[in-house]
């Protein structure tokens, strides 16, 4: 019979000399798990492996015949941000009624997602088409076809951030890109090419309710690259 597989939080904590009535209030209860080198993780048919924060290796448990997986480490692989909120004690992930989860003041505009952004289509998550120089970013938008994407991105900020950090790169092509606020006044304006590399950039949105980045002009076959796990808004 196959074991049936859980997405489930893996909570470390010291217990040793820890009464059951301190359990108790904190909501823990002591049981006895296994870590299970024995499980293989596959992603799309391909094997993968899940990370902490820093980049260790952790396993899944085994408890009662139910195999729990590490969320954040999961997340990451899905290209789903997870993050903890401490004040209600809750996982968060990706967005919440609209809203999408802030670590120090910081929110990607992967997790903001449609909410934002407007339009999936701007994304890819294809695996073949999110990784630059060797690194996967999970979540991007990629113009190399005009006739699925468009030459822009729009980010409505609603007047609830001070600043964009943007990173992107030009797969193919020269290309200028100018960066507007909703009454079309240039925030920043600059030119990007392959030889470039990863450009990062950061953009003073304070005021404003929508920020687009668009392309004004592009050699033919031009492509551009912007990971959406690592471009942000800041509060």
């Amino acid at each position: 019979m196959k074991k049936k597989v859980v997405l489930g939080l893996m909570v470390g904590t010291l217990t040793l000399g820890i009464g059951t009535g301190a359990l108790a209030a904190t909501g823990l209860e002591q049981i006895k798990a296994y870590l299970n080198s024995k499980i293989t993780l596959k992603l799309n048919g391909e094997t993968v492996t899940a990370k902490d924060a820093n980049g260790k290796t952790v396993l899944p448990i085994t408890y009662n015949g139910t195999t729990y997986l590490p969320v954040r480490a999961v997340g990451t692989l899905l290209g789903t941000e997870i993050n903890y909120d401490g004040a209600t004690s809750s996982v968060l992930i990706g967005g919440t009624n609209g809203s999408a989860p802030v670590t120090n003041g910081k929110v990607t505009l992967s997790a903001l997602g449609t909410s934002v952004l407007g339009s999936t289509a701007w994304h890819t998550k294809d695996p073949k088409d999110t990784t630059y120089k060797g690194k996967d970013y999970k979540d991007v938008y990629l113009h190399n076809d005009p006739t699925k994407q468009g030459d822009d991105i729009q980010i409505n900020t609603g007047k609830k951030y001070s600043s964009l950090h943007l990173e992107l790169a030009a797969l193919k092509g020269n290309q200028e890109i100018h960066i507007y606020d909703q009454d079309l006044a240039i925030l920043k304006k600059f030119n990007i090419a392959p030889e470039s590399g990863m450009m990062s950039l950061d953009v003073d949105v304070k005021g404003t309710d929508a920020v687009y980045v668009e392309i004004v002009s592009e050699d033919p076959g031009s492509a551009l690259f912007v990971p959406l796990t690592t471009s942000y808004l800041t509060k």
